[in-house]
């Protein structure tokens, strides 16, 4: 009686252990920063690189993120040149991988960004319509419409620690 007692006793609190872990980590937010890929060059090709001027702004985000409050752990891009292109200057400064993301389950997708990286901070290089439709998913609002094709360089800073809900700052770099 008293083995399976103490038996009881330690394994409520091993999961109270666990769902205070599993409510702390809930309570910290994670930073998720979506950039819109750099100007692109006009190769007249449905997939171009970014231009020259594009190749100095993507060097910006590098060092805006360097010299920021950042803890970036991943860095999410479409698989199209001018969005890896923009993410290659911040991914070799920290020394990460690039990591490919597509438009299936996004809601799945983003959900698992924020969860995973709950106290760290990820970057998300998108495009004009791609990159305000995922924030208004991450803060359960339609709050941004697309962007102007000639508008480059705004930093959305988005704190969230819930898919559905979370707080916009936008910078620029």
């Amino acid at each position: 009686m008293r083995k399976s007692l103490l038996f009881l006793v330690l394994v409520l609190n091993g999961l109270s252990v666990f769902a205070f872990q599993t409510e702390q980590d809930q309570n910290k937010s994670t930073t998720i920063l979506f950039v819109r890929h750099a100007e692109r060059a006009e190769d007249g090709t449905r997939n171009p690189p970014i231009s020259d001027e594009g190749i100095v702004r993507a060097e910006n985000l590098a060092k805006v993120i360097e010299n920021g409050d950042f803890n970036v752990t991943y860095i999410f891009s479409t698989p199209y040149k001018r969005t890896q292109m923009t993410a290659t200057p911040t991914a070799d400064f920290l020394e990460l991988e690039i990591t490919e993301y597509g438009f299936d389950d996004l809601e799945n997708w983003l959900t698992e960004v924020i969860t995973k990286n709950a106290g760290n901070t990820v970057l998300i290089v998108g495009h004009s319509n791609t990159t305000p439709r995922l924030i208004n998913m991450v803060i359960g609002e339609e709050r941004f419409e697309q962007l102007d094709e000639h508008a480059f360089g705004d930093l959305f800073i988005v704190k969230t620690n819930l898919y559905g809900s979370g707080e916009v700052e936008i910078s620029k770099f």
